[in-house]
C-alpha cells in the first residue's frame, strides 16, 4: 500500500457505516460535561502518511494519539482545550481517531509484510473503539483505586479543616474495596457522608487523574493489548481483530518511558489496580496475569524460563506486593494476600488466600540433588515472619499447612516427606 492510497476512496466507504454504527455504541457513556471537555488533536494525513524506518508509524504522532485515546476514556484528563487544530464534536472527534489508529495499524503491517488488507486493519481499528465504554471504565476504576493511596489526604485537605488525627482512626482501603468489589461508588461515597467527608471525594478523583501515573500506563497497557488479541469484541461477532505487530510493543515501550513501568502487552491485567510509584520501576512479562483491585508497588514480576510457557506470574485479586519484591517463574500468588517488601519468591511456588509474607523473605524452589525439585505449596492465611527463608530442593512437594505461623528469620526446608523441617 502506498502512501498515496493510505487514505483511499475505498478507506472512506468501508469507514462510514462502522463510524456511524460505534458512535451509536458509544454516545451513551460520556455525560454533556465530558463532551465538552473532551478535546482531540488532529493530525494532517500527510503526517499520518509518514513512515519512520521500515515503514512503521512516526513514534511523535505516536504519543498524540495516545494523548487522544486518554481523552476519549477521561475528558479533559490530558489535552489542552481551545487549540485550533482541536476536534470538539464526539463524532467528528472520533473519526479523527479512527483516521490516527488506522495510519498506526495500517503502517504496522506495511512494515512487516509490505502490504496490508484494509478491511482486517479498519475492522481491527473499530474493534478497539468498539470496546471504548470497558476501557473508560476500567480507567475509572484504576483511578478509584489510588484513592487508597493516604497521599490522596494531602496537605491542602489537611489545611482546611480536616483533622489528621481523625482520618488516621479511619480504615479508607476496606471501605474502597467493597466498592471495587460490588462495582459501584455508592458504599464508599455513602462511608464518607456518615464521616461528614463525602466533599472530598471529587477533589481526590481530581487529585488523580490530574497528577498520578499508574492508571495512565494501565490505559496505554490496555490499548496495547487489546491490539494483540484475535477475538471479536464484546457484543459484536460482525467485527474480527488479528493481532497487530510491532505496535503493543511501541505502545509499551512508551509507557516505559514515561513512567518505568514495563508491562508486556500480552499480560493480562484486570482493573481497579493502583501502580503506586510506578516511575521506581514495575515489570510484567508476557505470559504474567493480574487480577483485580491489587495495589502494587515498584517490583519486577518476571520469569526464569527461556521456553514458550507459562513462564510468569500469576497474581490473584486483592493481592498487596511491597517495594523492590520479585516474583520470578510461575508463582501463582491467591487473592487477598499480602506480601512485604524486599522480598523474592521464586519457582514453583503457590500460596492460597489471605497469606501474609513478611518482608525480605526468600521463598523458592531450587534445583540441587533434585533436577526437578517438587513445589512449595502454602496454604490458606498462613504468616510468615520477616527474614525468613523458605526453601525445597526435594523432588517432593513442600506443603506448608493452613494458617500455620512461621516465626521470623526462620530457615524451613522440606524433611523429605513433604512437611516443613525448621533449620537451626
Amino acid at each position: 500500500m502506498s502512501e498515496t492510497t493510505l487514505f483511499d476512496a475505498s478507506y472512506e466507504e468501508r469507514k462510514k457505516p462502522l463510524l456511524k454504527q460505534t458512535l451509536s455504541r458509544i454516545l451513551p457513556i460520556y455525560s454533556k460535561s465530558e463532551l465538552n471537555a473532551l478535546r482531540i488533536d488532529s493530525i494532517s494525513r500527510e503526517g499520518l502518511s509518514q513512515r519512520s524506518g521500515r515503514g512503521f508509524v512516526n513514534r511523535d504522532i505516536l504519543e498524540t494519539i495516545l494523548g487522544n485515546l486518554l481523552e476519549c476514556v477521561a475528558p479533559g484528563s490530558h489535552n489542552i482545550p481551545h487549540l485550533q487544530n482541536q476536534k470538539h464534536g464526539l463524532s467528528e472527534a472520533i473519526e479523527e481517531v479512527v483516521d490516527q489508529l488506522y495510519a498506526m495499524v495500517a503502517q504496522s503491517f506495511i512494515a512487516v509484510t509490505d502490504e496490508t488488507d484494509l478491511e482486517t486493519a479498519l475492522e481491527t481499528v473499530f474493534s478497539l473503539l468498539w470496546e471504548l465504554p470497558r476501557l473508560k471504565s476500567r480507567a475509572l476504576w484504576n483511578r478509584f483505586s489510588s484513592l487508597k493511596d493516604p497521599a490522596v489526604w494531602d496537605a491542602y485537605l489537611l489545611h482546611n479543616g480536616i483533622s489528621r488525627e481523625k482520618i488516621a482512626a479511619i480504615d479508607f482501603r476496606s471501605q474502597i474495596d467493597i466498592a471495587i468489589k460490588e462495582r459501584t461508588f455508592d458504599p464508599y461515597k455513602d462511608f464518607l457522608a456518615n464521616l461528614n467527608l463525602a466533599s472530598v471525594l471529587e477533589y481526590q478523583l481530581q487529585l488523580v487523574v490530574s497528577t498520578y501515573p499508574g492508571w495512565r500506563v494501565l490505559f496505554y497497557h490496555d490499548v496495547a493489548h487489546a491490539l494483540t488479541r484475535s477475538d471479536s469484541p464484546e457484543d459484536n461477532s460482525d467485527l474480527h481483530r488479528v493481532p497487530v505487530p510491532l505496535l503493543p510493543r511501541a505502545i509499551a515501550e512508551l509507557g516505559g518511558r514515561y513512567y518505568q513501568a514495563d508491562l508486556h502487552p500480552e499480560t493480562k491485567i484486570g482493573d481497579a489496580n493502583l501502580l503506586e510509584h510506578p516511575h521506581r520501576g514495575v515489570t510484567t512479562g508476557q505470559t504474567g496475569i493480574i487480577g483485580s483491585g491489587c495495589v502494587i508497588y515498584p517490583c519486577t514480576l518476571g520469569g526464569l524460563s527461556v521456553k514458550v510457557k507459562q513462564r510468569h506470574p500469576v497474581i490473584g485479586d486483592f493481592v498487596e506486593i511491597g517495594t523492590d519484591t520479585s516474583l520470578l517463574g510461575p508463582v501463582q500468588i491467591a487473592d487477598y494476600t499480602t506480601i512485604g517488601t524486599n522480598t523474592e519468591i521464586y519457582g514453583f511456588v503457590e500460596i492460597d488466600q489471605k497469606c501474609r509474607i513478611g518482608s525480605s523473605v526468600v521463598i523458592g524452589t531450587i534445583r540441587g540433588a533434585a533436577d526437578h525439585p517438587g513445589q512449595i505449596m502454602i496454604g490458606d492465611e498462613v504468616r510468615i515472619g520477616d527474614g525468613t527463608v523458605i526453601e525445597n530442593t526435594s523432588e517432593m512437594d513442600l506443603i506448608i499447612p493452613t494458617r500455620a505461623q512461621i516465626p521470623a528469620r526462620s530457615h524451613v526446608a522440606n524433611d523429605g516427606f513433604g512437611f516443613p523441617r525448621y533449620i537451626t
